[in-house]
């Protein structure tokens, strides 16, 4: 079962703080060093201090970015900047935003604690794989402030949408204890749900839904080790400690507001890249369509290009590609259905065929181009964006070789891969928007130090 829990919310004071937008900040892991920057100059209490505190030359074991950001939180509480909430509570979490194509949507959820899983062990699943580096970062964060600063985002299915109705009366009959707009104009508002009833008539619908990770798997995996430190250095251990919870967020996949973006892959620095060896390789899997363009007509071939690429043909996968050395824009089609079978067999899990993402990754990256797991893991020839805009100018450096332009995982797909326990590539999915950090935080109330095995 899901096991939620509610929790006392770490909250700031905008009383003492004033506007709550100045101590905001997007996920750490989406935050230039330029951007670092501006927040820290925006306010000296901004949660980016705790997230992701600067590095100095100064810096050693022990005096460092995560023992600074531990002595700030703990400044904070002290002086009242941060208050812990009197009554445990779930917290309704709405982000309301327009799309590119003008729509106004908004995705509901909640924020609570959920008890820690192994993966393949209870319901909750992950989809993507996770890289060693961000968690050791990550975990190190975790042992100095012991906190959740940021939610993990995750996903559940539930047609009849009993807990966003639940929610909305809440929301109806109350103002929100938080209204800040984000640096991207997203409404970001926050509820307090302290009613026992409602939390738990919440819990009920939750501990029988399956929870897949959209969101954070690098800080949920975090977790599972951080609880396992925790559990070997306490003796009187019993699974009720805060250490076996983490804060997620919780959207309801079944409801309007979920959108899913594509993330479009740059190739660099690879020896020997050949475009037309590349378009004659895919010419024995795909389909290819050309755009040529010259300087009047760019601006139209490449919305024509988007056009079709997100239109597909049929159904089938469909793969946009540029080269350097190439005037045009291509898009590539999978030949048959079952093409993928016929390449690679058995060696690649059914569920991952159809996805635009693996068939990228399998057979163009590491099939034609030669770019190894490893190489791809290690994200050694590939940078990822976002737009459209950063995918299309991305030859303005030079040494930038491929750009593929994907659609967007679909939200069923995210779903089937990780209900057969199976992980996507990086970056294969981008949800939208991002969740604000700094709305609630979770500060964990830890075993007494004088009761835990110093090993």
């Amino acid at each position: 079962m899901a096991e939620i829990k509610a929790f006392k919310g770490l909250i700031y004071d905008s009383e003492k703080i004033g506007d709550l937008h100045s101590v905001m900040a997007p996920p750490y892991d989406v935050i230039s060093t330029q951007f670092q920057d501006e927040l820290y100059e925006r306010h000296p209490n901004n949660v980016i201090r705790l997230i992701l505190a600067k590095t100095t030359k100064e810096d050693t074991p022990g005096n460092d970015r995560y023992s600074h950001a531990a002595a700030d939180l703990d400044a904070w509480v002290e002086n009242g900047v941060l208050k812990t909430d009197d009554k445990e509570a779930i917290y309704y979490y709405t982000q309301t935003y327009t799309t590119k194509e003008s729509k106004v949507l908004t995705r509901k959820g909640f924020m609570s604690l959920v008890r820690i899983e192994e993966f393949g062990e209870g319901r909750i699943h992950a989809h993507e794989q996770t890289l060693s580096g961000p968690k050791a970062d990550r975990l190190r964060l975790m042992e100095a402030c012991k906190a959740n600063f940021s939610s993990i985002f995750s996903l559940y299915t539930e047609p009849e949408l009993t807990v966003n109705r639940l929610l909305d009366k809440v929301a109806d009959s109350t103002d929100p204890m938080i209204d800040v707009l984000d640096d991207e104009g997203i409404a970001n508002r926050v509820w307090r749900v302290d009613d026992p009833a409602i939390i738990d008539a919440v819990s009920e619908v939750m501990a029988t839904k399956t929870l897949f990770i959209a969101d954070g798997h690098h800080r949920y995996e975090t977790s599972l080790n951080y609880k396992k430190l925790m559990t070997e250095k306490n003796p009187a251990h019993t699974g009720d400690e805060p250490y076996n919870y983490v804060m997620m967020y919780f959207s309801n996949m079944d409801d309007v507001g979920m959108t899913i973006g594509p993330t479009h892959r740059i190739i660099h620095s690879l020896e020997n890249a050949d475009a037309d060896k590349l378009f004659e390789e895919c010419k024995k899997y795909f389909d290819i369509k050309e755009f040529v363009f010259n300087a009047d007509t760019l601006d139209e071939v490449r919305k024509t290009f988007v056009e079709q690429l997100k239109a597909g043909l049929e159904g089938r996968t469909a793969i946009g590609v540029c080269a350097q050395s190439k005037n045009a824009y291509y898009l590539l089609t999978l030949k048959t259905d079952d093409t993928m079978d016929s390449v690679f067999g058995d060696s690649i899990p059914e569920v991952f065929k159809s996805l635009d993402v693996t068939v990228l990754h399998s057979l163009i990256l590491s099939k034609i181009l030669g770019i190894t797991q490893e190489a791809q893991a290690k994200q050694a020839n590939i940078v990822y964006v976002k737009s459209y805009d950063a995918a299309f100018n991305a030859f303005e450096n030079s040494g930038n070789q491929f750009v593929f332009f994907l659609n967007a995982t679909r939200i069923e797909q995210v779903k089937s891969v990780a209900e057969a326990g199976h992980v996507m590539p990086q970056k294969s999915t981008f949800f939208y928007p991002k969740l604000l950090t700094g709305l609630v935080m979770n500060l964990h109330n830890t075993v007494a130090e004088g009761e835990l095995e110093v090993n």
